[in-house]
């Protein structure tokens, strides 16, 4: 199955998806991106909130994202999105325990601060391993996965589509550093939203509006499943929220990275609540059409209910809107390759040559860090290859070991920012134990279950089958032998926990009216609360 495409939706796509290109290099020529490095990795740390929150919210939305959220809505019906609507939780963590000390110490990257907290040698695992989990799983998923849409869509070979695709995103990265990948990302968040919104008003429209839609597949319409269910427990999400959201939205460095380019505190987090006030509309813009063509055209199975994006923009969308659509998609596409080359190129740059080099020129670091952008597109795309090459083998093993792999490291972060009795070897030892737990959950998974559950019993009973509530006992294992081995271990130095742990004395901070990220966080997470009533 494949889109029908006119000239006035090539010119309509081309337009929009070069137009948002060619600002976000201008903006990058204006603001000197090649400048320092400062310049170039985080867009000399002036960029505000609108476009930090608009650049999270595109980071986010990967074109498997928007494709594949459509298929499982129209399989699983609207909890398929309920993960969507878990922002308020997780950058709202970010914002009260993460984002001041990060700020604070005016890092480039997560494993910096990692150095600050425990040493040298816990920043360059760190960053080795979000290196490896970058450019093996987030890259190479990005830029096969997107190929893959682009093959169901037009007919486009794959690896050619994955080869010319890393190549374009990675000279507009180089070209244009941070500043450019922020501001495209903003417009492309907006063609995102525009694009999708239309179609979800089209199918609403054909459907009988919302009573229409409640009518004709009532039981596709709850987003909370019941914690017995398979594939997305209303409970088993939201535990996964409070461990692996977190790490997502609070840690991980492709994300973070937007944050730490803020001028100051107040506008990292406004961002992170624009950001979460963006990550309402996913459930209705990107899941909801999946339930509508349920609705509309039952009895797609197997691989045809994975092409229900194709099925909504070939039936349902006139043309002109068909392209600004299909250019939603590919702005999806964009925005997630280019946000990882340009934080990849930072960990290698500000983690491994300025720390070995610390003497490093402004002017070279930039230079290095361009060099390495061109470099690790090249390992993307073979590692794209591979994938391609063992589809259904590799592809699904690399997706499961990425989800395993926030396991480990996410008590010794979090905690070792929240309380002052965390020491390097608890840390240590809990990233060791968490490795183990998660070596063991990822044999599970391709054993199958039938042998996984003679082997492991324990792993397959209905509280710790789904993924989110195995990781949470997994997670509450690993904090308890973190704070167990910290008692009995050497104590911080009192130099090292006042610069990167809350300090609990301190009064808290003033409440400062209608400016207030507190009070922005309560008012979304009341609206967040009552769209997960109004839904289930």
């Amino acid at each position: 199955m494949s889109i029908s495409l006119n000239l006035l939706d090539w010119v309509i796509g081309l337009f929009v998806l070069i137009g948002s290109l060619s600002v976000g290099l201008y903006m990058a020529y204006r603001r000197r991106a090649g400048k320092n490095s400062s310049n170039f990795f985080l867009g000399g740390r002036k960029i505000t909130w609108p476009v930090i929150g608009a650049s999270l919210f595109a980071t986010n939305i990967g074109a498997e994202h928007l494709v594949g959220l459509s298929g499982d809505s129209y399989r699983y019906g609207l909890s398929a999105g309920s993960v969507e609507l878990t922002t308020a939780i997780t950058l709202g963590f970010a914002c009260a325990v993460l984002l001041p000390y990060y700020i604070k110490n005016k890092i480039f990257t997560i494993p910096e601060f990692l150095e600050i907290r425990y040493n040298r040698n816990a920043r360059l695992f760190f960053s080795g391993l979000m290196l490896v989990i970058s450019i093996m799983t987030k890259l190479a998923f990005t830029l096969f996965a997107g190929a893959l849409v682009m093959n169901s869509l037009l007919g486009w070979s794959v690896m050619t589509t994955v080869f010319y695709t890393g190549l374009i995103v990675a000279v507009f990265t180089i070209i244009g550093g941070f500043t450019a990948v922020a501001y495209t990302d903003t417009i492309q968040a907006v063609i995102m939203i525009v694009g999708c919104s239309i179609m979800l008003f089209i199918g609403l429209d054909k459907v009988g509006g919302w009573s229409g839609l409640m009518e004709k597949v009532p039981e596709a319409m709850v987003i909370a499943k019941p914690l017995e269910d398979p594939v997305y427990p209303f409970w088993g999400i939201i535990a996964t929220a409070f461990y692996a959201g977190i790490f997502y939205w609070g840690i991980d460095q492709v994300n973070v990275q937007r944050v730490l380019a803020a001028p100051n505190l107040k506008q990292a987090r406004w961002g992170a609540m624009f950001a979460v006030f963006l990550k309402l509309f996913p459930v209705f813009i990107f899941a909801l059409p999946g339930v509508i063509a349920f609705a509309l055209f039952p009895g797609l199975d197997g691989e045809e209910s994975q092409q229900t994006f194709i099925v909504l923009l070939n039936q349902l969308l006139p043309s002109g809107i068909r392209g600004l659509v299909l250019a939603s998609l590919v702005a999806a596409l964009i925005t997630s390759l280019i946000a990882v080359l340009n934080s990849v190129s930072t960990l290698v740059v500000r983690d491994f040559v300025v720390e070995f080099r610390p003497k490093t020129s402004e002017k070279n670091q930039v230079l290095i860090g361009r060099i390495v952008i061109f470099i690790v597109v090249l390992f993307g795309i073979g590692a794209a290859w591979l994938v391609y090459k063992n589809e259904e083998g590799l592809y699904k093993y690399l997706q499961t070991i990425t989800a395993y792999l926030v396991i480990p490291v996410f008590p010794a972060i979090f905690f070792g920012i929240i309380s002052k009795k965390v020491t390097l070897k608890g840390a240590a030892v809990s990233v060791i134990a968490g490795v183990i737990l998660a070596t063991i959950f990822v044999v599970d998974q391709f054993l199958g279950p039938e042998t996984g559950a003679k082997i492991f019993p324990v792993l397959h009973h209905k509280y710790t089958l789904n993924f989110g509530l195995r990781g949470l006992w997994a997670e509450m294992l690993i904090t308890g032998i973190l704070f167990l081995v910290s008692a009995f271990t050497r104590k911080t130095a009192p130099e090292k926990l006042e610069k990167t742990t809350i300090n609990y004395s301190v009064a808290i901070e003033k409440f400062s009216g209608l400016t207030d990220w507190r009070l922005h966080l309560a008012v979304l997470s009341v609206i967040t609360v009552l769209l997960y009533v109004w839904l289930s």
